[in-house]
């Protein structure tokens, strides 16, 4: 009579450790961000914090513009998962622009993806425009995953200067490691 009780308590014992073994998904190696990336804008691609490169001239393979390089001490643009980001400006190359007042910073607000287009609100009083709609281009290299949001889409970094010309011809330009 032992014998055949230990026989079910044995096969339900091996069947909990067959399942616990089967559902572990820590095990599973999470995506890089290259890899979350790759099919362009999605939620999974947008988390996390990305680094604010400088204003680049869109219609010149987005170099990045000398007066606006701000990559020794980029700003840094948050997205996180319940659709808020926050914004806060670069530490060098600000200029003396009196639009551009660190005490307004940083900038919250809320954001969704509807297609292809990153839409972004903000309650900010330091911003020319509370909302924004724009369509990034996401491009993937080795170390880096590159984000802008075309020519004539400086929304952030709008304070940073009064030229027409730049404000329609620049594109703020972003990166996140591709890891």
């Amino acid at each position: 009579m032992k014998k055949m009780l230990l026989v079910p308590f044995a096969a339900a014992l091996c069947s909990i450790g067959l399942l616990t073994a089967c559902g572990d998904s820590s095990s599973d190696p999470k995506p890089s961000k290259a890899e979350e990336c790759s099919k362009g804008l999605t939620a999974e691609c947008l988390v996390g914090s990305w680094s604010l490169m400088g204003i680049a001239n869109a219609a010149n393979n987005n170099e990045i513009i000398p007066n606006f390089d701000y990559s020794t001490g980029p700003g840094k643009l948050i997205f996180t998962d319940d659709g808020k980001f926050e914004f806060d400006l670069p530490a060098v190359n600000l200029g003396n622009s009196p639009l551009l007042n660190p005490l307004d910073y940083p900038v919250y607000g809320d954001w969704s993806i509807e297609g292809n287009i990153l839409k972004l609100h903000s309650m900010s009083t330091a911003l020319f425009k509370t909302r924004v709609q724009v369509v990034p281009t996401i491009t993937v290299d080795a170390a880096t995953v590159n984000m802008n949001f075309g020519p004539g889409s400086l929304w952030l970094m709008e304070n940073a200067t009064d030229e027409v010309s730049i404000k329609t011809n620049a594109t703020e330009v972003y990166t996140i490691s591709a890891q």
